[in-house]
């Protein structure tokens, strides 16, 4: 009997938009900075993506893509790209599980998939969705996701899942001042063996980690609220307005106020 806990098997997304659609190269304008969690398939064409930590993800036919929310910071489409995509949000829990354990990006399609995904895309473009498919489009999305997730490892799992207490407390506490001291508490080390595990783990430190998940909530605030960038920096545990202001400059590459109308300017429903 193998009593081991799927951190995963509860995983219950909520689709937000799927569509299928032909994208040049004017792209790129809009899919950086995207607060959803994305799986893309691709038809025809191609592109590059530009993820976090310098990655860079060249999308080619056959293969599916999996997008972390916040990931993607640039695109460049040198060909007409025909592709499945669907936005979806994640639990707090598990997508501390999928930070903890940095699933996968790709993996090559197999002949069951793009009939999955263009169903899966036929379902939640349904005008008037009932129970039945709201379970069928949860249950198809679970099937392509899973495909994105690390092997079953005991080891693997016992040395990660410690880390979720801390990016839970983290989400739980964002508006407030978090200290190193108190991370490691959760973790019973001290605190400099608790920063060096952390940065291990997550390749950026703890307070880099705090201060992109306050910048990442400040654009899903900008994205969904009309609250003015003043109560969004607040909001988010920024300690002032300016220094809100620079930080995500320094992320964007422009001011709150300006990504704000670019974001309200595009149709979102068309990735």
């Amino acid at each position: 009997m193998n009593d081991k806990i799927n951190p995963f098997e509860s995983i219950k997304p909520k689709i937000l938009e799927a569509g299928c659609d032909s994208v040049d190269s004017s792209w790129h304008r809009f899919v950086a900075f995207f607060p959803y969690y994305r799986i893309y398939y691709i038809v025809s064409g191609h592109a590059v993506i530009f993820l976090e930590n310098n990655k860079m993800l060249e999308l080619v036919p056959g293969n599916l893509y999996f997008i972390p929310a916040f990931s993607l910071f640039d695109a460049h489409c040198d060909q007409i790209l025909k592709h499945y995509w669907v936005h979806f949000n994640l639990d707090i829990t598990t997508a501390s599980y999928l930070s903890v354990f940095q699933t996968k990006n790709i993996v090559p399609a197999l002949p069951i998939d793009e009939p999955v995904i263009e169903l899966l895309t036929q379902i939640v473009r349904k005008p008037d969705k009932g129970i039945s498919d709201l379970l069928a489009s949860e249950g198809l999305l679970r099937f392509l996701l899973s495909k994105f997730l690390p092997e079953d490892s005991d080891a693997l799992y016992a040395s990660s899942a410690r880390f979720v207490p801390v990016l839970k407390y983290i989400d739980d506490n964002i508006q407030n001042q978090i200290s190193n001291t108190k991370l490691s508490e959760l973790m019973y080390v001290s605190t400099t063996y608790f920063s060096s595990l952390f940065t291990k783990q997550f390749k950026i430190s703890p307070q880099q980690y705090i201060l992109q998940k306050r910048l990442n909530m400040a654009i899903s605030m900008l994205f969904e609220s009309n609250r003015s960038v003043r109560e969004i920096a607040y909001a988010c545990g920024f300690e002032s307005e300016n220094y809100f202001n620079r930080q995500f400059r320094k992320l964007t590459g422009m001011p709150p106020g300006k990504y704000r109308k670019i974001s309200q300017n595009l149709n979102l429903s068309r990735r």
